[in-house]
């Protein structure tokens, strides 16, 4: 799920944590309230609603959730081991949570209204019941009966409404709206503008019915909003946490399956085991996560058995997958929704010209770099939507590898020749194929390249505050839907265009998509959009990533999606 994942120095990032299988949790209910015969057929809450987010009976929708106990047969101790951010755990407020690391950890705190199922559709999760407008402009949310805080407090319509209006409110972090992970996800709400730029402190689209039922309107329809709902900003904190000040969440009273028991910072991070969960006691009575120098070289840790899930580093792969390796049937293969690319302000020379931008994509050899590099562990990125996203294959056209028409591009620019080219400057977190693209160019066409490799906490700051003029970057999709990555990465009112790109074709084209009610020309207008915007050379995708993923034969319960791990409160163990 997460904002920004968390970077290694490695070529391949290390992605452990996502989204979690689980079996759908909703069923189609009539406006009477009684059960749809339609039960049976419709298998996707997206298959009710059209692609500009309005119903597709042209009547209202009505999502009941259905309680499906977890199965699991524990034995032994309950005690499942895991390596978290070496960099450390900045907070655990989920309104902050912009890289992957801390979203998986905050989700086994916190919940929110919906969440994504095993066919990463978003279904009910804190609600029991969602109710959408004919227009599909406002959804009306019922609170379970039975969902509390860690404190065996009734969590209330009211804390609904401040969980999101605090995701949304620059005060929550700092005064910096720039800093918050709410505005992605949460901006279709009607007034979540004015709360994000302090015109207002009040979220007027939430309007709390009574102490159990709360509405929101969107500006526009959206049929990715339930997606959105379920991402860890929007996930429901108490109110008396935040009146508390300071670091509230290292003790906070959460609404997940996991509370928090122990906090040493730069150590570790012990979850306990909540018995207010609205699903029943966690199988695992503790989570330990190592933190900070702790967590360095997991893989190491998992072959000393002292983690029990890892994701192998690239230059394990090989090594893991021979058939003689003991870790071999530990092994769990997965493409996933993400990609690492490389994006320029194209207001900064010497990306200002399109020749010099040009010149770069034609002289970067991604095949070779993908195959040589990942030794074939990952695919040469040819766009930014992945394969397999909305269940179809997307063919953009890039320019292939030429590195005599890239010469000729460059004596084609302003800067006429390579030596009159400026310096161009790469930011990364931990260098990787950011540096792997600084020495190609170099070597190739003698241009000047620098890579900045900075920790991630400053990395993921400057970007947030569009202080680079150029960045590498993967990035795991937010949501499995291709505008958490055209729209969110480089749409003109995005929070996260970290490079302030702006296309008035591209944009059109994505307003366009939002808005169409046929799901195969909604996809046709995301090519088009893609295809925009990779002519306009402000982005070089480099190559789409296969996670790798190590579990001890005694984890159980335990299932990998196209975009991670999510929830553990299904896992236990069999020691």
């Amino acid at each position: 799920m997460a904002r920004l994942p968390w970077a290694t120095k490695t070529l391949r990032v290390l992605i452990l944590f996502g989204v979690m299988l689980g079996s759908p949790a909703w069923s189609l209910v009539g406006v009477d309230g009684s059960l749809g015969s339609s039960q049976a057929t419709v298998r996707s809450v997206s298959a009710l609603l059209a692609a500009d987010g309005t119903p597709v009976s042209g009547e209202g929708v009505v999502i009941e959730a259905v309680d499906e106990p977890i199965q699991s047969h524990p034995s032994g101790e309950q005690v499942l081991r895991l390596a978290g951010p070496v960099d450390g755990l900045a907070s655990l407020d989920p309104s902050l949570a912009r890289d992957i690391s801390t979203a998986f950890i905050a989700r086994q705190v916190f919940r929110g209204l919906t969440r994504l199922d095993a066919n990463l559709e978003p279904v009910p999760e804190l609600a029991k019941r969602i109710e959408i407008a004919p227009s599909g402009l406002d959804y009306t949310f019922v609170l379970r009966d039975d969902v509390k805080f860690q404190d065996g407090r009734p969590i209330s319509a009211e804390d609904v409404a401040f969980s999101l209006t605090h995701a949304l409110d620059p005060d929550t972090a700092g005064g910096d709206a720039a800093l918050l992970g709410g505005p992605t996800y949460l901006l279709d709400i009607t007034g979540a503008a004015d709360v994000v730029t302090g015109r207002s402190d009040r979220l007027g689209g939430v309007r709390v019915v009574d102490d159990s039922t709360i509405t929101i309107r969107l500006g526009a329809p959206r049929a990715t909003f339930l997606m959105k709902l379920a991402a860890v900003p929007a996930a429901i904190i108490d109110p008396s946490d935040v009146a508390r000040g300071g670091a509230w969440w290292r003790s906070p009273n959460g609404t997940g399956p996991f509370e928090v028991v122990a906090w040493e910072p730069g150590e570790r991070l012990v979850l306990g085991a909540s018995d207010t969960f609205f699903r029943g006691d966690p199988a695992l009575e503790r989570i330990e996560i190592r933190l900070g120098t702790n967590a360095f070289q997991p893989f190491n840790l998992y072959q000393n058995d002292q983690i029990d899930i890892d994701t192998l580093p690239q230059d394990a792969i090989d090594r893991v997958l021979d058939p003689g390796s003991p870790l071999r049937d530990e092994v769990v293969q997965t493409p996933v929704f993400a990609l690492y690319y490389v994006a320029f302000r194209i207001d900064t020379p010497p990306m200002d010209d399109i020749h010099i931008r040009r010149a770069v994509q034609l002289a970067f050899p991604r095949v070779k770099v993908a195959e040589v590099s990942m030794n074939g562990h990952a695919g040469a990125a040819d766009g930014l939507i992945p394969d397999g996203m909305l269940g179809r294959e997307w063919t953009p056209m890039i320019p292939a590898f030429d590195e005599a028409e890239a010469r000729r591009e460059i004596a084609a620019s302003k800067y006429g020749s390579p030596a009159g080219v400026p310096e161009l400057t790469i930011y990364s977190a931990g260098g990787g194929p950011a540096e792997a693209f600084r020495d190609v160019l170099q070597e190739n066409l003698g241009l000047k390249v620098e890579v900045v490799s900075l920790d991630w906490p400053e990395f993921l700051n400057g970007l947030s505050r569009r202080a680079f003029p150029a960045y590498g970057l993967y990035w795991l999709a937010d949501y499995p839907d291709p505008e958490s990555l055209l729209w969110t990465l480089f749409g003109s009112d995005s929070p996260d265009n970290y490079v302030d790109y702006h296309n008035p074709v591209f944009d059109r084209l994505l307003q366009q998509a939002a808005a169409e009610g046929d799901n195969e020309r909604r996809a046709a207008l995301y090519e088009e959009a893609q295809q925009a915007l990779l002519d306009d050379y402000v982005v070089l995708p480099m190559y789409d990533d296969i996670a790798f993923t190590l579990a001890k034969p005694e984890v159980r319960g335990l299932e990998v999606t196209s975009m991670g791990i999510l929830r553990l409160e299904t896992v236990w163990l069999e020691r």
